[in-house]
């Protein structure tokens, strides 16, 4: 009886502890969006605005700079989800205009390859947006609550894959490639050991701290080999992707958010 009983609690044990660590994990693909304009495409992510000031325009969509660039025309589409019938979800396609007059409506880090935009988000759909206290700040690094060798987790659209028809992101996992990741200055990016592809550009990395995500960096492209030989009829240029990602840290990324709710409050 005794035996029966510790093997009971164990079992119990071993529900909770599954069920808090696939929370972060959903609650990461649940802020994360495909930004696409039927030809170029990338990943972005939501954060809900801290600022008091910015009516409207609570929430952000960050993602990689050169994801708002490659966007031909003055607007993108945002692939959101929806709760459909019968508990299924359905996708929800939003168009969000990113340029107005010639005038760009997202900034950019100053060095970096981080953009963010103000939006409302549209009714109806699921989502669960990072709270500003979820991006990661400098101490993060400095405490050694981020560190090599440290588990992540990336939600994303590889080669603009989406996991089912209604439009959610690829969960890819992996982990922290660099060493060291502090001072910031002289490590304003990091190596992510996880294979990566076209239409990632934008994705957050991400951490748990107990049942809790943190954004600890953005994807902004992959390393690789290039290597080019010359015949005396062919030349031949092949990269060769070596698995492993590139990645901003996210105080900069904090440094755009706060770019874009200054804007807003005016």
């Amino acid at each position: 009886m005794k035996k029966l009983i510790v093997t009971f609690f164990s079992a119990v044990f071993l529900c909770l502890s599954i069920s808090a660590i696939a929370e972060p994990y959903e609650d990461a693909l649940r802020a994360t969006v495909r930004i696409t304009n039927g030809k170029a495409g990338g990943t972005g992510f939501i954060v809900a605005s801290g600022h008091k000031g910015a009516p409207g325009k609570q929430h952000l969509l960050v993602t990689a700079a050169h994801v708002f660039r490659e966007m031909a025309g003055d607007k993108c589409t945002l692939i959101f989800r929806a709760s459909g019938k019968d508990g299924q979800f359905v996708r929800k396609e939003v168009v969000l205009t990113i340029k107005k007059d010639k005038e760009l409506l997202w900034k950019q880090h100053k060095d970096l390859d981080v953009a963010a935009i103000a939006l409302d988000l549209p009714e109806g759909i699921d989502i669960k947006p990072f709270k500003i206290d979820q991006i990661a700040t400098v101490q993060f690094a400095a405490e050694g609550k981020v560190r090599v060798g440290q588990n992540i987790c990336i939600p994303c659209f590889p080669a603009n894959l989406e996991a089912n028809p209604a439009g959610w992101p690829v969960l890819r996992k992996g982990s922290i490639a660099s060493h060291p990741l502090t001072p910031l200055a002289s490590a304003k990016t990091f190596l992510v050991d996880s294979s990566s592809f076209g239409g990632e550009s934008g994705a957050p990395v991400v951490i748990w701290q107990g049942e809790r995500a943190y954004v600890v960096g953005i994807i902004t492209s992959m390393q690789r080999q290039t290597d080019k030989s010359k015949m005396p009829f062919e030349e031949r240029t092949v990269h060769t992707p070596l698995g492993l990602g590139i990645a901003v840290q996210s105080p900069f990324v904090r440094e755009v958010i706060e770019r874009v709710e200054k804007k807003a409050a005016k």
